[in-house]
């Protein structure tokens, strides 16, 4: 008989990780792509990842897949996108990196 080792993902949805940062867990926030201006929006490529006080980490995905049984990462596109994330998930200061490769960890407000 051979065994089968099932694996879970390193992910997290938007409900879940707003439990994680309620219980001390921090929001990394890492710029894929340096935001460029056109009009007065910002557009860039951001992801997201929550560091858990055991040391764990899980990137932030999308509820929903358009191939069932696919996993996508959550990508915010704009500033506007970030603000309005942060915002719903209880933060009151908004910090993000603006330069590709540069991120920033936010502990939620106490």
């Amino acid at each position: 008989m051979r065994e089968t080792s099932i694996t879970t993902p390193n992910v997290l949805t938007e409900v879940a990780l707003k439990q994680r940062l309620e219980t001390g867990s921090t929001l990394m926030i890492k710029c894929c792509q340096s935001p460029t201006r056109k009009a007065s929006v910002w557009y860039g490529l951001w992801t997201m990842e929550a560091h858990h006080p055991d040391g764990s980490s899980q990137m932030l995905v999308t509820a929903r897949s358009r191939l069932i049984g696919q996993i996508s990462v959550r990508e915010f596109k704009t500033v506007t996108g970030i603000v309005s994330f942060l915002k719903d998930c209880g933060f009151t200061k908004v910090t993000f990196p603006m330069i590709e490769g540069d991120f920033v960890s936010l502990p939620m407000d106490s």
